[in-house]
């Protein structure tokens, strides 16, 4: 009897990051603009994909910000819509000092929050960070009940139900996980706690704060791993091919963009291939490093998305991380 190869499918899932967002239906659209538009600068046009946008915002804010608010002052107000790339506007290379001043400064925070100190509490200094700058993951972290009317409405598990519930209802394709900024933490934490049986093909995390040693001592705790004797987190085992992370030096989010540093390899080998790339995304003339659309759009994270949608079989990683480093127009680390 002749047995014939069905080929799967293929989806791509996007979660958003910190912050507001715009109703779903617009971001998922917004995103998808992005995309396309990196895949087409790149002369890999693709008319159509599967999409699916996980949208989380919902779960913090009352009301989704909307494009009639015109008054910066009003808090619906969309501050960074999604905006085509500039014509004109040439990617520069990344900032080697830039690049090596984060680097020392990554080393000394990890000197500060991965070791044991006798004489003032750390946790306590990375909670009061996350509380003052970060709203969203603070609520994240401590599991606050975002309803009162709801008890048991604690965001964190709400949030991963999300996710989890998008990857369950397409365990059965490829898929290409896209996390940014926030959500890559909750993608992470989905991955590895949530549902660990249900395969990625690619993890394409953008603007990502996971490597964070404040992020890193949460995992690495969660995890019930000792942070005196290890300091790098597992990489999720259920991610197959390839996880890439794409970083702006100039985003303030990824203080600690090298997440290789931060992350083991998984049982497969795959552990974070850190890439350095220009956001470009530009409005009113104001530039802002850390937009999900400017790092959708890159060279980089375009070329990953291409390679998902088009292979046959899986990644060739040593192919694949030539073409990335051309892209990337930076030196790696060997």
């Amino acid at each position: 009897m002749l047995r014939f190869w069905k080929k799967k499918q293929k989806i791509i899932i996007g979660i958003h990051g910190i912050g507001n967002k715009p109703a779903m239906r617009l971001l998922r659209i917004w995103w998808k603009k992005a995309i396309s538009e990196g895949l087409e600068r790149l002369g890999h046009p693709v008319k159509n994909f599967d999409f699916e946008m996980v949208y989380w915002a919902n779960f913090l804010y009352s009301d989704p910000l909307r494009l009639k608010v015109k008054s910066r002052d009003n808090p619906l107000y969309i501050s960074d819509p999604y905006m085509p790339a500039l014509s004109n506007d040439i990617p520069r290379p990344p900032s080697r000092l830039r690049q090596l001043m984060l680097q020392a400064a990554e080393k000394i925070l990890d000197k500060i929050f991965l070791t044991e100190h006798k004489f003032f509490n750390v946790d306590w200094i990375a909670d009061f960070i996350i509380h003052t700058k970060f709203k969203d993951l603070d609520l994240y972290y401590h599991q606050a009940n975002v309803d009162p009317t709801r008890p048991g409405f604690h965001a964190r598990a709400m949030i991963r139900q999300e996710l989890a519930r998008a990857l369950k209802k397409h365990r059965d394709k490829d898929i290409l996980l896209i996390a940014h900024s926030m959500g890559s933490i909750i993608a992470y934490d989905v991955l590895t706690q949530v549902v660990p049986d249900i395969k990625i093909h690619t993890f394409l995390t953008l603007g990502s704060p996971l490597g964070l040693p404040a992020i890193i001592k949460k995992i690495l705790t969660e995890q019930r791993i000792d942070f005196r004797k290890e300091k790098r987190a597992p990489s999720p085992e259920n991610i197959q091919h390839a996880w890439i992370n794409v970083s702006d030096l100039s985003d303030r989010i990824t203080i600690s963009y090298d997440l290789n540093d931060d992350f083991k390899p998984n049982s497969r080998n795959i552990a974070p291939v850190d890439i350095l790339v220009e956001n470009d995304y530009v409005f009113r003339n104001e530039r802002n490093h850390h937009v999900s659309y400017g790092y959708l759009r890159t060279p980089a994270a375009a070329e990953v998305i291409h390679e998902f949608l088009i292979e046959e079989k899986s990644i060739q990683t040593g192919v694949f991380k030539r073409k990335l480093q051309k892209l990337a127009g930076t030196l790696w680390e060997e």
